[in-house]
Formats: structure tokens, C-alpha cells, sequence
């Protein structure tokens, strides 16, 4: 009985042995098709902008910023993408609408467009993309701040003799000053008197800060360059030439960083006629 007992276990897991390293067929043998990997598109969208410059709006002849918005969107899948919109929008707006008809995996499809911004302001760019098995979205904000200190690239644009408030400023000192005044003097005088000095840290917060001549004639405040790019801006306003009427960057007889209009040979600043000859730069 034992003998039995034990060929009968043996018997068994001799069995299960068996059974576990059961060989299994694959599906080729079995004669099924083996399983085939899923093709799908996988649309990605991109935008970024390209040199970026200050320039001076025709309009309101205030600076404006100009740069290249590039986008596009990308099948990164491993299927085709077929009939595929792209939206672009600007603040809301709808901009463009394109379909593309077919983008291969790893093709993609790309465009650009200029955009303007008005100095200190921004504009949010959106861009939809989607075809039937997948979709994407991506967002870019264009900041136009302006830079509030001297450069050779963009300070000329601080003169706005064109600017609404400026020409109205310039039109009403010119009617009520005193018919004998010369319109230089009613204008240099007008500016010397009107407006407060004040340092830009007690202002802006910050130790350089130059202001637009609207912004000088809203504060009613400013310092040397402000005083200097109001006065010009309302003499050019008034039929001075860029060739006879500028702003000088320079140092004063104290050694000091200072801001100057020239006329010709002669130059005022800070309310007072001086002749000065060591300059820094010119506007």
C-alpha cells in the first residue's frame, strides 16, 4: 500500500512538472496574425518670437515694439494626422485659421506674422492645433516694456513731437503767451515753470527712469532728461528741425551727468541758457 501510495505522488507531480513546463505555441504556428502596434498621430504646437525691435508708431508717435511670431505645430506620433486645424489667436481674438491636410509623423507644419505692441503693454498669443485623434495648445505672452535708460538703439524714439498731448501743449503755450516772446522762449520758459524737478527715485523708485513727454506733462514732474526731452519734443512740435534742435547727454561745469536741448550753438537746461561743448551723446 505504501509502494502504491508512493508512485501514485509520484505519479502526480511528475505531472504538475509537466503540465508547468508545458511548451505553448506562438500565434505564427497557431496560424493567428501576431498583434500590430497602434498607429496614432501626436500633434504638438510651438511659438516663439524672432528679433524683436523698438521702432516709432506712424500713429500716435509713440515707440511700439515689432517683433516675429514663429509657430507651428509637430507630429511627434507614429501615424498620420489628417486635416488638421491650427487657430492662432492675439489677446481673444481669432488671428488665422489654417487646415492642413496631412502632416506624416515627424512632419510639421510652421508659419510666422509680425506683431506690434505699444510700448509698457503686452499681447498673449494662443495657438490650437487638433485633428481628429489628438489636440494641443500653447500660449505666449510678447511683454513690450519699455527700457527707461539711455541707449544709442532706442532713445531717439523719446522725442515725440507728433504725440496728441504734446501738440496741444505746444498749441496752447503759443496762444497765450505774449505776442513779442519768441516761441522758443515761451516754450523753454513754460517747461521751466511748469514742471516740478524731481529725482527719479523719489518718482519711479528706481535711480534712472526716463519718461515720455506725455508722461512728463501728465506728472508735471521730472528730472534733467525729462526736462530736456519735453522741451525738445515741443520745439520740433513747433517746426525745429532734428538737425537744429536736440537733446545732449553730457556733464555740467560740476563734472555731473546732465541733460541738455541745444538750438544751433547755444543750449538750455534746467531752465537756463548755457554753452556747453563736453558731450556724451546727442538725441
Amino acid at each position: 500500500l505504501l509502494i502504491a501510495v508512493v508512485l501514485i505522488g509520484a505519479f502526480a507531480v511528475g505531472f504538475i512538472i509537466i503540465r508547468r513546463g508545458e511548451y505553448v505555441s506562438t500565434p505564427e504556428e497557431q496560424g493567428q496574425n501576431p498583434p500590430q502596434p497602434v498607429l496614432a498621430p501626436i500633434l504638438s504646437a510651438y511659438l516663439y518670437e524672432l528679433n524683436g525691435y523698438w521702432t516709432r508708431d506712424s500713429g500716435s508717435d509713440l515707440p511700439i515694439y515689432v517683433t516675429n511670431v514663429i509657430y507651428g505645430v509637430r507630429n511627434a506620433g507614429n501615424g498620420d494626422a489628417e486635416s488638421v486645424t491650427v487657430v492662432l489667436k492675439v489677446d481673444g481674438g481669432t488671428y488665422s485659421e489654417q487646415t492642413v491636410s496631412l502632416l506624416r509623423p515627424y512632419e510639421e507644419y510652421t508659419n510666422s506674422f509680425s506683431l506690434m505692441v505699444l510700448y509698457d503693454n503686452s499681447k498673449t498669443i494662443d495657438l490650437y492645433a487638433s485633428c481628429k485623434e489628438s489636440s494641443d495648445f500653447t500660449e505666449l505672452t510678447i511683454y513690450a516694456t519699455l527700457p527707461r535708460h539711455f541707449d544709442s538703439d532706442f532713445c531717439k524714439l523719446f522725442i515725440t513731437p507728433n504725440e496728441v498731448n504734446v501738440v496741444q501743449t505746444k498749441n496752447q503755450i503759443l496762444s497765450d503767451k505774449f505776442p513779442l516772446i519768441p516761441n522758443w522762449l515761451a516754450l523753454r520758459d513754460w517747461v521751466g515753470n511748469s514742471i516740478t524737478y524731481q529725482y527719479d527715485s523719489n518718482v519711479h523708485g528706481v535711480s534712472e527712469y526716463w519718461q515720455l513727454p506725455k508722461e512728463t506733462l501728465q506728472l508735471r514732474t521730472g528730472d534733467c532728461e525729462d526736462y530736456a526731452i519735453l522741451l525738445c519734443s515741443l520745439l520740433r512740435a513747433d517746426g525745429w528741425s532734428p538737425n537744429d534742435v536736440y537733446v545732449v547727454l553730457g556733464k555740467n561745469s560740476n563734472n555731473e551727468y546732465h541733460a541738455w536741448v541745444k538750438i544751433k550753438t547755444w543750449a538750455f537746461w534746467d531752465g537756463t541758457i548755457l554753452n556747453r561743448n563736453k558731450t556724451d551723446g546727442a538725441l
